[in-house]
C-alpha cells in the first residue's frame, strides 16, 4: 500500500495486523498467512494526536483443525476458519472502540477538516457518505473517519477505523480506483469487495484528534441529479443527528445533551446529493460559512 508502513512478519514466524482504537494498540498475531490476509481488513494506525494507546496481544492460533483466539495469553473464542476470526475481531475490535468514550454519543458521521474547520456528513448507509468524503478528499481535505464520531458536549472525536469503500463505488472515485483496488478487502460469498483504505495510501494524511464542529451536512440521496444545499434549523439538526446516533442502554438523556451542544454551536445544512462536482461546491459553502 503506498505511503503506508507494511505489516507483516515479526520476526518470529508470526504475521502482525495493527489496529488502534484511542486508548488501545490491538497487535493481531498469527502464524497462519490465510489468517493474515484477512486481519489485514481490520489494519488502522492513523495518527491520534494527545493520546497514549496500551499494547494488547491478541493471538490467532491452529488448534485441533480449527483456530483459536487468545487475548492477554487468555482463550476467548474458538472459531472454524479465517473468515469466522476476522467477524469475531472485527466486532470485537468495534466493542472495544466503544468501550473507550463510555459517556459519548456515537454518531454515525464522516469527519473531515479544511483550513482547520471541522465538518460532519452525517446520513444513513446507502446515501454516499463514505464516496463523498473521499472526493472531498481528492479536492484538498482532511479526513479523520468515514464512519462513527464520538460526540462529547460540543466537541467531536472520529473513531479510528480505515475508509471502508464498496467495490460499486469505484467509477464515481475514478482518480483514486487504482489506489483503493489495492487495499485489503473484504467479501462474503462472492458478494462484492469491501475495501479498508487507509487515507495516506491516496496521498493525504491521516490524524485524528478532538475538537469543535464548523458545519454539518445531514445528507439525503438524490442519486442521478444535482446536488442542492439549504441551512437547517438547530432543532431540526437535533432530530436528523437523533436518528444517526447508537443509542447506550444508559445515559440516554447526556446523549441527547450532547447532540444539543453540537447543534448549538456548528451550523447546520441539508444536502440534497446528487453528482460529485456541485456536492463539492456545496460543502465548501457550508464549511467556509
Amino acid at each position: 500500500m503506498p505511503g503506508v508502513a507494511d505489516q507483516g512478519g515479526t520476526g518470529s514466524g508470526e504475521f502482525e495486523v495493527t489496529a488502534l482504537t484511542l486508548t488501545r494498540r490491538f497487535r493481531f498475531r498469527t502464524p497462519d498467512p490465510c489468517v493474515f490476509d484477512r486481519l489485514r481488513y481490520l489494519d488502522c494506525r492513523p495518527e491520534i494526536a494527545g493520546l497514549s494507546q496500551s499494547d494488547v496481544t491478541v493471538s490467532i492460533e491452529p488448534f485441533d483443525g480449527r483456530f483459536r483466539i487468545f487475548s492477554g495469553g487468555l482463550p476467548i473464542k474458538d472459531v472454524i476458519d479465517a473468515g469466522e476470526a476476522l467477524d469475531f475481531l472485527h466486532v470485537h475490535l468495534f466493542t472495544s472502540s466503544i468501550e473507550d468514550r463510555p459517556a459519548a454519543s456515537v454518531l454515525h458521521a464522516a469527519c473531515l477538516r479544511r483550513d482547520g474547520r471541522r465538518l460532519l456528513l452525517t446520513g444513513s448507509k446507502g446515501t454516499g457518505k463514505s464516496t463523498l468524503a473521499l472526493r472531498l478528499v481528492h479536492a484538498g481535505y482532511e479526513i479523520e473517519g468515514d464512519e462513527h464520531v464520538f460526540v462529547d458536549g460540543a466537541t467531536v472525536i472520529a473513531r479510528p477505523r480505515a475508509c471502508r469503500i464498496r467495490e460499486a463505488s469505484l467509477p464515481h472515485l475514478a482518480e483514486m480506483a487504482d489506489a483503493i483496488s489495492q487495499a485489503p478487502y473484504f467479501s462474503s460469498f462472492g458478494a462484492e469487495r469491501i475495501f479498508n483504505v487507509d487515507p495516506r495510501a491516496l496521498g493525504a494524511p491521516w490524524r485524528i484528534e478532538q475538537g469543535p464542529v464548523d458545519a454539518v451536512v445531514a445528507l439525503h440521496p438524490n442519486h442521478g441529479g444535482y446536488s442542492s444545499i439549504r441551512p437547517m434549523r438547530p432543532s431540526s439538526l437535533v432530530q436528523f443527528l437523533m436518528s444517526e446516533t447508537g443509542w447506550r442502554n444508559t445515559g440516554r438523556g447526556l446523549s441527547v445533551a450532547n447532540l444539543a451542544a453540537l447543534a448549538g454551536r456548528a451550523k447546520a445544512f441539508d444536502l440534497s446529493l446528487g453528482e460529485h462536482a456541485s456536492a463539492i461546491r456545496c460543502v465548501d459553502l457550508a464549511i467556509k460559512s
